[in-house]
């Protein structure tokens, strides 16, 4: 499993609009996507970190390549960003998605504020 993780600034108060952005692109439907989730970081408000779970690099690939993400997805998005941004894709050394989904509606009681959302991908 291939873990791509993207951190970025947003601009100010641009969390509705980054909101609707990943749900009107519902990439639920993209080959090789597993989860992501899309946070709000709860020391910095305006950073935003998105985590998703692919079954291989050539899934990622074909999806960062893809037409829906560099034109529609990506101009979307990219109003919102300012500043830095970084990308990290990570190989899985261990999975427990059963047990990840568990603790996090678990958790999810506990942390007001946390911004989830299902699956898909993130600028980057």
């Amino acid at each position: 499993m291939i873990v791509r993780i993207f951190w970025g600034r947003l601009v100010p108060g641009a969390w509705p609009s980054v909101e609707q952005v990943y749900r009107q692109f519902d990439a639920a439907h993209t080959a090789g996507l597993r989860a992501r989730l899309v946070a709000q970081d709860l020391n910095d408000s305006e950073s935003m970190y998105t985590i998703a779970f692919w079954d291989d690099m050539a899934s990622l690939q074909r999806w960062l390549d893809s037409d829906a993400y560099r034109q529609t997805f990506l101009p979307a998005l990219r109003p919102f960003l300012t500043g830095s941004q970084s990308v990290s894709v990570c190989s899985a050394r261990m999975e427990d998605m059963a047990g990840l989904m568990a603790q996090a509606g678990a958790g999810s009681e506990r942390v007001r504020g946390a911004k989830i959302f299902g699956s898909g991908d993130a600028p980057g």
